[in-house]
C-alpha cells in the first residue's frame, strides 16, 4: 500500500489508554496535543579539552517523555452508573478496579495506544508505548474548559510504532 502524502491532525488520532486487565478508556475531549520525545545521551570524551583528537560514546539509554491533555466532565464515577474516569484511571483510584500493567511491587504503569488514521485511507499506523507511568497530573479550570494534563514516561527506548492494514 503506497504511503499517503496527506499530512496527519489533531483530528485523525485517538488515544485510547489500557490497564493490564481488562479496563482501557478512549480519551474523549482532549486537545489532540499528545507529545512524546525521545532522548539518546551521548558522552563527549575529550582530549585535554580538545573535541578534534577526542571521540563520542553511546551514553544511558533514557525512557520516553511523554505528555497530554484533556478536557474534564467528571474526575470520578460512582462505581455503579457512571463510567471510568481519566482521573481514575490515570491516579489508579481505589475502588475503580485499575490494574498495574507492571508486575506487583513495581511503579503502576498503564499501555498508551495512539491511532493515527490516514484521511486517504491508505496508511493508518499504532504508536504503542509500553509501561507509561505518571511523573505529574495538572488539573486547571478554565474560561472555556477544565484541563487535565498527564505528562509520564514511558519505559521503553522508543515507541512501537507499526502500520494498519
Amino acid at each position: 500500500m503506497a504511503v499517503s502524502q496527506l499530512v496527519r491532525n489533531l483530528r485523525d488520532g485517538e488515544l485510547l489508554i489500557k490497564d493490564g486487565g481488562s479496563k482501557e478508556l478512549t480519551v474523549l475531549l482532549d486537545q489532540g496535543d499528545l507529545s512524546w520525545t525521545q532522548r539518546q545521551q551521548t558522552i563527549e570524551v575529550k582530549d585535554r579539552g580538545s573535541i578534534a583528537a577526542g571521540h563520542l560514546r553511546k551514553g544511558d539509554e533514557e525512557a520516553v517523555a511523554i505528555s497530554f491533555s484533556a478536557r474534564w466532565t467528571q474526575l470520578i464515577g460512582d462505581g455503579a452508573e457512571d463510567p471510568l474516569q481519566l482521573y481514575e484511571l490515570l491516579t489508579f483510584r481505589s475502588g475503580a478496579g485499575v490494574t498495574s500493567t507492571s508486575t506487583a511491587g513495581q511503579q503502576e504503569t498503564l499501555t498508551f495506544e495512539f491511532t493515527v488514521v490516514d484521511p486517504a485511507g491508505a496508511a493508518s499506523e499504532k504508536i504503542v508505548f509500553s509501561k507509561v507511568y505518571r511523573e505529574s497530573l495538572t488539573m486547571s479550570e478554565g474560561d472555556e474548559a477544565n484541563v487535565i494534563a498527564f505528562t509520564g514516561k514511558a519505559f521503553q527506548t522508543a515507541p512501537t510504532v507499526s502500520r494498519l492494514s
